[in-house]
This record gives structure tokens, C-alpha cells and sequence, in this order.
């Protein structure tokens, strides 16, 4: 999921946020960031569903740039989600990491449609993931399973994953 969420001065945000449920009830982990500035003061948050992973690599490494937003009932979503869920937000603060518990008040269902099981695709965001730790830790064994999730999207992706990989690297500097 991408998550969208908007600042005190009304600029949009998003960034890929993993959606849990335990005993019937939504909740994010939320590392100290943007994001959960956002959410703390504004108390909202919307989950995208995309397949797009060139979107998903921007918001994860960049700034996802403001003509890819559109508002629904005043908050931010994403104009190429499949979907979205827009969820009230209750937060318990951690020092590096909170939990926010998330209430579901309003959703659409823009494009129904069945994808195929992709490794590219997959690969692409395992890669996105180990991105991320590389940019914050600069450790080398990130940088090794991003080269190994590459070499999957090379042989099994299409067009779109190449190019999610190649912004990728770009925006990690590598």
C-alpha cells in the first residue's frame, strides 16, 4: 500500500506503509518521518492500492510530485490507485516507531481488474524495501539483494519493473 497523508500546510505526501490487521482492527507501523508527522496532526491517513511499481519505487526513495494526487472529500489519494481507503487515525507514539491504529471512514473501488502473478514485479518491491534500509544504513549487504532482486526483474519483468529498477538505482545513487 502507499499511503497518502497531508502536512499543516496542506501539501500531500505519500509513501509505501504496510497495512496490518490483529482481532478485527487496522493498524501501521510508522517509523519517525514525514508520514507520521502528518498523521499526528492531521489524525488521517489513506491506504492506496497500486500496481504500478514505478509509483511505488517514487514513494518510497522521492517526493511523489503533486500532479499525481487528487483530493477526495478534501484528503490526498492517488490519481493511478486501483483504490483507496481513507482511515481516521489514532497514534501510540515510540521513540523510533509508533503504532497507529486505523479506522475506516471512507473508500472507493476505482478499477477492478485481475493481474497475474509477476516475480518482476515482486522483485521490484522486495528491492524497494532493501532500498530503503541501504539509504539509511548504507550497509553493503543491502545493496547486494537490491543487485539480486534486479537480476529477477531483468529476466521476468516487463517494461514498467525495468524501469521502477532504474529509478531505483538512480535515486540511491548506485
Amino acid at each position: 500500500m502507499i499511503f497518502t497523508t497531508i502536512s499543516p500546510d496542506g501539501v500531500p505526501n505519500a509513501a509505501p506503509i504496510g497495512l496490518h490487521m490483529k482481532d478485527g482492527r487496522f493498524f501501521a507501523r510508522i517509523y519517525n518521518s514525514k508520514t507520521l508527522d502528518n498523521i499526528l496532526v492531521k489524525k488521517a491517513a489513506a491506504a492506496n492500492i497500486v500496481d504500478d511499481p514505478v509509483l511505488f519505487v517514487q514513494s518510497a526513495l522521492s517526493d511523489i510530485q503533486p500532479d499525481n494526487f487528487e483530493f477526495e472529500s478534501g484528503f490526498p489519494v492517488l490519481k493511478d490507485a486501483l483504490g483507496w481507503i481513507v482511515f481516521d487515525c489514532k497514534c501510540r507514539k515510540g521513540e523510533t516507531i509508533s503504532v497507529v491504529e486505523l479506522s475506516p471512514v471512507e473508500s472507493k473501488i476505482k478499477r477492478r481488474q485481475i493481474k497475474p502473478i509477476n516475480r518482476g514485479y515482486n522483485a521490484v518491491i522486495e528491492a524497494t524495501v532493501e532500498a530503503t534500509r541501504y539509504v539509511v544504513l548504507k550497509d553493503i549487504k543491502y545493496l547486494d539483494r537490491i543487485e539480486y532482486y534486479d537480476t529477477i526483474v531483468q529476466k521476468c519483468g516487463g517494461f514498467r519493473e525495468k524501469e521502477a529498477m532504474k529509478l531505483l538505482f538512480d535515486l540511491i545513487g548506485e
